[in-house]
Protein backbone atom coordinates (compact mmCIF):
# COMPACT_ATOMS: atom_id res chain seq x y z
CA UNK A 1 0.00 0.00 0.00
CA UNK A 2 1.84 3.27 -1.01
CA UNK A 3 1.74 6.41 1.58
CA UNK A 4 -1.77 7.63 2.75
CA UNK A 5 -0.84 10.97 2.06
CA UNK A 6 -2.23 12.47 -0.12
CA UNK A 7 0.31 15.32 -1.83
CA UNK A 8 -1.94 16.96 -4.55
CA UNK A 9 -2.63 19.96 -2.94
CA UNK A 10 -0.70 23.14 -2.57
CA UNK A 11 1.33 24.48 -2.86
CA UNK A 12 2.78 20.38 -4.14
CA UNK A 13 0.17 19.92 -6.94
CA UNK A 14 1.17 16.14 -6.99
CA UNK A 15 -1.15 14.62 -9.86
CA UNK A 16 0.64 11.99 -10.92
CA UNK A 17 -1.64 9.26 -12.54
CA UNK A 18 -0.51 6.02 -12.84
CA UNK A 19 -2.62 5.37 -15.74
CA UNK A 20 -0.69 7.44 -17.90
CA UNK A 21 2.00 5.01 -17.75
CA UNK A 22 4.41 7.54 -17.42
CA UNK A 23 8.09 6.60 -16.04
CA UNK A 24 10.24 9.18 -16.46
CA UNK A 25 10.03 13.23 -16.57
CA UNK A 26 12.34 15.12 -19.13
CA UNK A 27 13.54 18.68 -18.36
CA UNK A 28 14.56 21.12 -21.38
CA UNK A 29 17.44 23.59 -21.41
CA UNK A 30 16.33 27.29 -21.29
CA UNK A 31 12.51 25.90 -19.74
CA UNK A 32 12.04 26.46 -15.70
CA UNK A 33 11.93 23.48 -14.06
CA UNK A 34 8.59 23.09 -12.23
CA UNK A 35 8.31 22.18 -8.62
CA UNK A 36 5.26 20.05 -9.56
CA UNK A 37 7.64 17.99 -11.77
CA UNK A 38 10.16 17.60 -8.91
CA UNK A 39 7.47 16.36 -6.83
CA UNK A 40 6.04 14.18 -9.80
CA UNK A 41 9.85 12.30 -10.37
CA UNK A 42 9.99 11.49 -6.49
CA UNK A 43 6.37 9.23 -6.89
CA UNK A 44 7.59 8.10 -10.07
CA UNK A 45 10.93 6.89 -8.81
CA UNK A 46 8.80 5.48 -5.27
CA UNK A 47 6.01 3.46 -7.15
CA UNK A 48 9.17 1.55 -8.93
CA UNK A 49 10.73 1.04 -5.66
CA UNK A 50 7.45 -0.27 -4.27
CA UNK A 51 7.03 -2.71 -6.47
CA UNK A 52 9.81 -4.10 -6.93
CA UNK A 53 9.68 -4.26 -2.84
CA UNK A 54 6.44 -5.73 -2.84
CA UNK A 55 8.31 -8.69 -4.45
CA UNK A 56 10.03 -9.14 -2.18
CA UNK A 57 8.28 -8.04 1.22
CA UNK A 58 5.30 -8.68 2.83
CA UNK A 59 3.60 -5.42 4.24
CA UNK A 60 5.42 -4.79 7.80
CA UNK A 61 8.26 -6.95 7.17
CA UNK A 62 11.07 -6.71 9.27
CA UNK A 63 14.06 -5.83 6.57
CA UNK A 64 16.90 -5.12 9.09
CA UNK A 65 17.06 -6.94 11.88
CA UNK A 66 14.79 -4.75 14.66
CA UNK A 67 13.10 -7.56 16.97
CA UNK A 68 10.64 -7.63 19.48
CA UNK A 69 11.86 -8.62 22.59
CA UNK A 70 10.16 -9.05 26.18
CA UNK A 71 11.45 -8.81 29.74
CA UNK A 72 9.17 -10.23 32.45
CA UNK A 73 11.81 -9.20 34.95
CA UNK A 74 11.75 -5.69 34.31
CA UNK A 75 12.49 -4.46 37.89
CA UNK A 76 11.02 -1.65 39.33
CA UNK A 77 12.22 1.04 42.61
CA UNK A 78 9.72 3.14 43.64
CA UNK A 79 10.99 6.30 45.86
CA UNK A 80 9.71 8.37 48.50
CA UNK A 81 12.07 11.19 46.96
CA UNK A 82 15.14 11.74 45.39
CA UNK A 83 17.86 14.62 44.79
CA UNK A 84 20.83 15.95 42.33
CA UNK A 85 18.07 16.61 39.88
CA UNK A 86 14.72 17.98 39.16
CA UNK A 87 13.90 15.39 36.50
CA UNK A 88 13.51 11.77 36.96
CA UNK A 89 14.91 10.78 33.60
CA UNK A 90 18.55 12.51 34.52
CA UNK A 91 18.62 9.38 36.33
CA UNK A 92 18.63 6.96 33.48
CA UNK A 93 22.02 5.67 32.42
CA UNK A 94 23.62 5.96 35.86
CA UNK A 95 25.17 3.62 38.53
CA UNK A 96 23.69 2.91 42.00
CA UNK A 97 24.92 1.55 45.64
CA UNK A 98 22.72 0.63 48.37
CA UNK A 99 23.57 2.13 51.31
CA UNK A 100 22.61 -0.47 53.17
CA UNK A 101 22.53 -3.56 50.96
CA UNK A 102 25.60 -2.72 49.01
CA UNK A 103 23.84 -4.10 45.64
CA UNK A 104 24.73 -2.10 42.79
CA UNK A 105 22.47 -1.31 39.75
CA UNK A 106 22.48 0.62 36.66
CA UNK A 107 18.84 2.77 35.82
CA UNK A 108 17.61 1.88 32.17
CA UNK A 109 14.22 3.62 32.75
CA UNK A 110 11.93 5.87 34.62
CA UNK A 111 8.32 7.11 35.04
CA UNK A 112 7.38 10.15 37.10
CA UNK A 113 4.61 10.02 39.62
CA UNK A 114 1.17 9.27 38.20
CA UNK A 115 -2.35 9.33 39.57
CA UNK A 116 -1.11 7.02 42.57
CA UNK A 117 2.32 5.53 41.40
CA UNK A 118 5.29 7.39 43.01
CA UNK A 119 7.68 8.20 41.17
CA UNK A 120 9.67 4.29 39.78
CA UNK A 121 13.20 3.51 38.10
CA UNK A 122 13.67 0.65 36.58
CA UNK A 123 16.93 -0.89 37.59
CA UNK A 124 19.49 -3.96 35.96
CA UNK A 125 21.45 -5.21 39.18
CA UNK A 126 25.12 -5.87 38.59
CA UNK A 127 26.32 -6.87 41.84
CA UNK A 128 25.01 -8.73 44.60
CA UNK A 129 25.43 -6.90 48.38
CA UNK A 130 28.09 -6.92 50.78
CA UNK A 131 26.31 -10.03 52.13
CA UNK A 132 26.82 -12.03 49.20
CA UNK A 133 23.06 -12.61 49.38
CA UNK A 134 21.39 -9.50 49.10
CA UNK A 135 20.31 -9.11 45.15
CA UNK A 136 17.84 -5.97 45.23
CA UNK A 137 17.66 -2.73 47.19
CA UNK A 138 16.30 -3.08 50.56
CA UNK A 139 12.53 -1.06 51.02
CA UNK A 140 13.72 2.40 52.69
CA UNK A 141 17.76 2.55 51.93
CA UNK A 142 19.06 5.57 50.58
CA UNK A 143 20.39 4.77 47.02
CA UNK A 144 23.81 7.07 45.79
CA UNK A 145 25.29 7.74 42.66
CA UNK A 146 28.37 5.25 42.26
CA UNK A 147 31.05 4.35 39.23
CA UNK A 148 30.67 0.91 37.53
CA UNK A 149 32.96 -0.42 40.25
CA UNK A 150 30.96 0.37 43.02
CA UNK A 151 32.98 3.84 44.16
CA UNK A 152 30.50 6.72 45.40
CA UNK A 153 30.22 9.94 43.24
CA UNK A 154 30.78 12.90 45.21
CA UNK A 155 27.88 15.02 45.40
CA UNK A 156 25.69 12.70 42.83
CA UNK A 157 22.20 11.82 42.23
CA UNK A 158 20.58 10.00 45.42
CA UNK A 159 17.20 8.65 45.87
CA UNK A 160 15.49 6.81 49.12
CA UNK A 161 13.55 3.54 48.26
CA UNK A 162 10.03 2.79 49.35
CA UNK A 163 9.71 -0.50 48.28
CA UNK A 164 10.77 -2.45 44.86
CA UNK A 165 8.38 -4.78 42.35
CA UNK A 166 8.96 -6.54 39.33
CA UNK A 167 7.48 -5.21 36.89
CA UNK A 168 7.21 -6.08 32.88
CA UNK A 169 8.13 -4.18 29.49
CA UNK A 170 8.50 -4.93 26.20
CA UNK A 171 11.27 -3.62 23.76
CA UNK A 172 11.81 -2.84 19.92
CA UNK A 173 15.82 -3.01 18.94
CA UNK A 174 16.67 -0.27 15.44
CA UNK A 175 16.31 -1.57 12.56
CA UNK A 176 13.90 -1.01 9.10
CA UNK A 177 10.48 -2.25 8.48
CA UNK A 178 8.74 -2.06 4.81
CA UNK A 179 5.92 0.28 5.60
CA UNK A 180 3.47 2.05 3.19
CA UNK A 181 6.26 1.16 0.31
CA UNK A 182 9.25 2.68 1.78
CA UNK A 183 11.54 1.01 3.75
CA UNK A 184 11.63 3.15 7.02
CA UNK A 185 13.97 3.40 9.90
CA UNK A 186 13.07 2.23 13.58
CA UNK A 187 14.64 4.13 16.56
CA UNK A 188 15.17 1.56 19.56
CA UNK A 189 12.27 1.98 21.71
CA UNK A 190 10.67 0.50 24.92
CA UNK A 191 7.07 -0.10 26.35
CA UNK A 192 6.26 -0.84 30.19
CA UNK A 193 3.41 -3.50 29.49
CA UNK A 194 3.10 -3.39 33.67
CA UNK A 195 4.58 -1.20 36.10
CA UNK A 196 4.56 -3.23 38.98
CA UNK A 197 3.73 -7.03 38.02
CA UNK A 198 5.18 -9.50 35.82
CA UNK A 199 2.24 -11.10 33.91
CA UNK A 200 1.08 -9.06 31.16
CA UNK A 201 -1.40 -10.07 28.38
CA UNK A 202 -0.46 -7.53 25.25
CA UNK A 203 -0.33 -7.71 21.36
CA UNK A 204 2.63 -5.36 20.97
CA UNK A 205 3.65 -3.74 17.90
CA UNK A 206 4.46 -0.28 16.03
CA UNK A 207 1.90 2.36 15.33
CA UNK A 208 2.56 4.11 11.64
CA UNK A 209 2.28 7.92 11.22
CA UNK A 210 2.80 10.63 8.90
CA UNK A 211 3.60 14.12 8.83
CA UNK A 212 4.99 17.45 7.18
CA UNK A 213 8.20 19.11 8.36
CA UNK A 214 9.04 21.95 6.79
CA UNK A 215 12.51 24.89 8.08
CA UNK A 216 10.19 26.53 11.17
CA UNK A 217 10.75 22.82 12.39
CA UNK A 218 13.84 21.20 11.57
CA UNK A 219 16.37 24.14 10.45
CA UNK A 220 18.62 21.14 8.94
CA UNK A 221 16.31 21.84 5.87
CA UNK A 222 17.57 25.69 5.24
CA UNK A 223 19.82 25.96 2.60
CA UNK A 224 23.48 25.33 4.43
CA UNK A 225 24.96 28.40 1.99
CA UNK A 226 22.18 31.05 1.66
CA UNK A 227 20.63 29.92 5.21
CA UNK A 228 16.92 30.23 3.33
Amino acid sequence: MPSPTDFNLSPYYDDYSEDKKFHRVLFRPAFSVQARELTQLQTIQQNQIERLSDHFFEKGTMVIPGEISYDLNYTAVKLTSFTGSSTLSDFVGKTFKGATSGVIGTIINSVATENTDPNTLYIKYQNAGTDNVSFTFADGETLNESSTAGVLVAAGFSAVVDTTATGSAANVAAGVYYINGFMVQVSEQTIILDKYTATPSYRVGLTVSESFIQSTDDTSLLDNAQGS
